[in-house]
């Protein structure tokens, strides 16, 4: 579809002008004699880029870009003028125009302004899709759930969105979500424009996460001053080192710091939302965590329930995780049997949401039926209880493998450790017994069973 330029110029010939050349160049452009004529055509022939002169009877480009914004038409406008007017011109580019022209127009200038001006346009409003649907992705009503424990989290997340500067720590055993309901502030803040940038406290030496944190001089930028206008997300605090614990509760209370080798002070205005598994109290009282530090990043605590304890709504999360790894893995699965349902709620789930998705990943790429049976989840044995010296027995995935030496692996584990029939098998695998048996000649697995 073509782009579609509005010239607003008093000068008709010049309108006239600049609208054939644009043409020519494969645009929708059209000129108008007064802005009030542009204005009229608004509701049926919105614009892309509006090209203005700056003087002009009735209306001036000025007063016509504060109409436009008015209005909700967001698209550049570039503005048009003489010598004696620039200064003008730049204080419409500081009320929102995009660029100006000094008059006379060279046409080669304005062609190639144009063209920069539309492409900037399609990335803004590519990129603003984007965060749109991020936010909508990242909501606090994504967080499924209709137990009370969820829904505190959930209005907490809602309360918090007039926040956007507040420290927040969210706490819960490893796998329960804290990284997700991180994104969810973040994106249900003002700060959502702004970079969401994250790092494992645990995953680098100190001396690492001392440059990645707080950059080195004239080297790299750390993550404070990259996440300017967003958020910081630090995942497990505890994992924090003496120092870095002192130099974090510095930038909390002055909102400054100094980068590594470096001698100014940096200002920062990064918001820092952390979490933890650990029990931060009973490192406080050893001397392990700096109390100071504990207290300005236990502003407002969000914690998150192990998925044991939610009840019914474990099955809720699962439902919701199927849907979403179905549409990923382009897999015709729509739910659950009622078994594998039964398993899924007994299950105590030692991993918690991370631990769910696993296993349904898992299953979808096992099961060629629309429901996942029991079988598929692959839960029975790792429910059992496992003498503390027994050696590990359980299924492990080949290294940089691909999928069918993925699904060569787990075939040949389940045919190690059961006696059962091909008939039994298919049932446990959530397939048919054509496609076992299609599958064990396939990978030519040394089987000597029968139905």
């Amino acid at each position: 579809m073509k782009k579609r330029i509005a010239i607003v110029d008093d000068d008709p010939k010049l309108g006239h002008l600049f609208a054939t050349v644009l043409q020519r160049d494969g645009y929708d452009a059209r000129a108008f004699g007064t802005p009030q004529g542009f204005l009229d055509t608004l509701d049926t022939a919105p614009p892309d880029l509006v090209l203005t002169d700056l003087q002009m009877p009735g209306l001036s480009g000025t007063e016509l870009l504060q109409t436009l914004k008015m209005r909700g038409l967001d698209v550049p406008v570039i503005i048009m003028t003489g010598h004696s007017s620039v200064r003008s011109a730049v204080e419409a580019m500081q009320m929102g125009a995009l660029h100006y022209l000094q008059k006379p127009v060279n046409l080669e200038e304005m062609r190639a302004l144009l063209a920069r001006a539309l492409d900037l346009y399609d990335a803004q409003q590519e990129l603003a899709q984007i965060r749109s649907g991020e936010r909508s992705r990242y909501a606090p009503g994504a967080l499924v759930g209709e137990g009370a424990t969820l829904a505190r989290v959930r209005e907490t997340l809602r309360t918090l969105r007039n926040a956007p500067d507040t420290t927040v720590l969210i706490r819960g055993e490893t796998g329960t979500g804290k990284n997700l309901v991180a994104r969810m502030l973040h994106h249900a803040s003002a700060r959502h424009a702004g970079r969401f940038l994250e790092i494992h406290a645990a995953s680098l030496p100190e001396a690492s996460l001392d440059g990645v944190l707080f950059g080195i001089e004239n080297e790299q930028t750390g993550l404070l001053e990259a996440a300017e206008g967003g958020t910081l997300f630090l995942d497990e605090v505890a994992a924090l080192s003496p120092l870095l614990q002192q130099k974090l509760a510095t930038v909390l209370e002055t909102r400054t710091f100094r980068r590594v080798n470096g001698l100014e002070e940096v200002h920062v205005n990064t918001r820092l939302v952390c979490t933890t598994s650990a029990d931060l109290e009973a490192l406080v009282s050893d001397g392990r965590f700096r109390q100071d530090l504990f207290y300005r990043i236990h502003v407002v605590t969000l914690a998150l329930p192990p998925l044991r304890t939610l009840g019914p709504d474990v099955l809720a999360i699962a439902r919701a995780l199927l849907d979403g790894l179905a549409r990923d893995l382009a897999r015709p699965v729509h739910g659950f049997t009622p078994d594998a349902e039964a398993a899924l709620a007994a299950y105590p789930w030692p991993g918690n949401v991370r631990e769910l998705r696993n296993v349904l990943e898992r299953a979808l790429i096992f099961s060629s039926t629309p429901l996942v049976d029991v079988g598929a989840l692959a839960l029975a044995s790792a429910a059992l209880p496992r003498p503390a010296d027994a050696p590990y027995d359980g299924f492990v995935f080949p290294d940089g493998g691909t999928l069918d030496a993925l699904e060569r692996a787990y075939l040949e584990y389940t045919f190690a450790r059961s006696d059962a029939s091909l008939a039994d098998l298919a049932v446990q695998l959530g397939i048919s017994k054509k496609t076992l048996w299609e599958k064990r000649k396939r990978y030519a697995l040394d089987d000597k069973r029968t139905a």
